[in-house]
């Protein structure tokens, strides 16, 4: 009768073991404006949180991203080929330097930091470059 009580109980207590042992569903660290929706990155753009330029570039915190990814619309207008007039920078930066890539294309695109050659504590970035404000939504998981 004890063994039988015992091994109830010591199912019972692996049981939970491997309940709690699940990993957390994924989510991004960082978004912009948010996670579900879009905002305007224009000149005057900020996220008033010390990225490297001071207005027209948001950016998350420090931390150690493992990638970021912009969803950029075809606002104001998109010519056949899903070119906007607006272009932005998106990628990386530390207190060195910024390193990304500029797109004017409607597209959802992603870029790690080692394919810019950089690593360790950094902040992901999107940077209005030119043109007329662009509509992106901006996330990035670490």
């Amino acid at each position: 009768m004890r063994r039988i009580v015992f091994f109830v109980i010591a199912c019972a207590c692996a049981s939970a073991v491997v309940a709690l042992a699940r990993p957390a569903p994924a989510s991004a660290g960082w978004c912009w404006p948010n996670c579900s929706n879009h905002g305007y990155l224009g000149q005057w753009t900020s996220t008033n949180n010390g990225c490297w330029y001071s207005s027209g570039e948001v950016c998350s915190y420090y931390g150690y991203w493992f990638n970021i990814g912009i969803d950029k619309t075809c606002y104001p207008g998109c010519d056949w080929n899903y070119n906007t007039t607006g272009v932005i920078l998106y990628g990386f930066e530390n207190r060195d330097r910024i390193r990304g890539y500029f797109t004017s294309k409607a597209n959802t695109v992603y870029v790690r930091p080692s394919e810019l050659y950089m690593s360790g504590a950094l902040r992901a970035q999107v940077t209005w470059y030119g043109g007329p404000a662009s509509q992106v939504n901006a996330a990035a998981i670490g």
